[in-house]
């Protein structure tokens, strides 16, 4: 549970502590570089194990994990300052923590005092100044992938009512490429504003389901590898039986198990495959380089190069296809990009839940992780 604007003094979080009553519950503040305490952070002990790595005005960061086993996420709590030469700090911190955080599922959440866009405003200043373009530059350089949400969009409201009433979007929640892929039905439910003005953050993690079916999908990279045309034919001349469209369905059956066995004798795993191709030829040049009259070597050297090169352009026709990024052109080495395209893509398309004709949401899954709220 995170807790944002406290606005409590240092001296004073015993009291709070107390005051709470929630038993076997640890509680953190980050007072350590201001006069009060902005963000507060508790956990159940009897169902969490965390760890604060580091903490400063504008953000506290975690490692949290569930004491009856799974996998550990870094957590970043954040309330941004309401001046934007002050935010920077925090945009600076996040493009830092995203170097460091390439291996661990991260989740960015809390209040950033920001909007990304000018749907994320309603009413008040209607300029955009310069520097409303450092937090969409932030979430771009730090790779991170706001995730799906459903609930309020206007998080934040002034409580006044006709022209004076403002509207904004201050609160967000991102995960980086590691959580999306580890949690990939990643939701954050923007819930009504009863004791603030800010809406309270609930954030569900339900892991990947062990028993989805993949779909079956025609790769356009099969067409350039060797054996595509010898797979097709065998399957299309297998007999089928029935009228023409029975027969047709038939051959298309057949062929789609033709081509399953053919991807995964030649192009599942396409990205170890790729590894594996150019660790393969960093060996053969280096063993080049020590028996350069050796005619074998050179004849090696140059068979590896060209099937990593083949690897590697296959590679990127399938993170391409995958994404549907149409504007890029293959061969520019795209592979990482068209990868969290994809993330973005799937994760933006994720149903999490089913609304009804009266409008009352029914959600398909349900698990109470983390709440992050900003009381009065």
């Amino acid at each position: 549970m995170g807790i944002m604007e406290t606005r409590v003094l240092p001296s004073n979080t015993s009291m709070v502590e107390e005051g709470l009553g929630l038993k076997d519950w640890n509680f953190f503040f980050n007072g350590q570089q201001r006069p009060l305490c902005r963000i507060m952070i508790g956990w159940n002990t009897n169902l969490l194990e965390v760890t604060i790595l580091s903490s400063g005005g504008q953000w506290v960061t975690c490692d949290t994990s569930n004491k009856d086993g799974g996998q550990p996420v870094r957590v970043t709590f954040v309330y941004g300052s309401s001046t934007p030469a002050e935010r920077r700090d925090l945009w600076y911190y996040l493009n830092y923590q995203n170097s460091i955080n390439g291996s661990h599922p991260w989740l960015v959440t809390g209040d950033f005092n920001a909007i990304m866009r000018v749907m994320d405003r309603q009413g008040g200043d209607s300029n955009w100044y310069s520097y409303m373009e450092d937090f969409p530059n932030c979430v771009y350089q730090s790779e991170l992938i706001q995730l799906a949400a459903n609930g309020l969009h206007f998080t934040w409201h002034n409580r006044q009512q006709g022209p004076a009433s403002i509207l904004r979007k201050l609160d967000w929640t991102f995960g980086n490429q590691h959580l999306i892929s580890n949690w990939p039905q990643a939701k954050a439910t923007f819930q009504a504003r009863i004791v603030s003005d800010h809406s309270p953050i609930l954030i569900n993690l339900t892991p990947r389901d062990p028993y989805q079916r993949i779909r079956f999908k025609f790769l356009n990279l099969w067409a350039d590898q060797d054996g595509y045309e010898e797979a097709v034919r065998a399957a299309w001349g297998a007999e089928a039986y029935g009228n023409p469209f029975s027969r047709l369905t038939t051959k298309l059956r057949v062929l789609k198990g033709h081509l399953s066995n053919f991807h995964k004798r030649n192009t599942s795993h396409i990205s170890s495959r790729v590894a594996q191709a150019e660790k393969k030829w960093q060996e053969a040049q280096f063993y080049l380089d020590q028996h350069p009259q050796d005619l074998e070597a050179g004849q090696r050297e140059r068979d590896t190069c060209h099937q990593f090169s083949a690897l590697r352009k296959a590679e990127e026709s399938f993170y391409k296809q995958k994404s549907r990024v149409n504007w890029l052109q293959l061969g520019d080495r795209n592979t990482s990009f068209f990868h969290r395209s994809i993330l973005h893509r799937r994760h933006r398309n994720e149903i999490t839940s089913l609304c009804r004709e009266n409008g009352e949401g029914s959600a398909l899954r349900l698990v109470a992780w983390i709440i992050c709220i900003r009381p009065r």
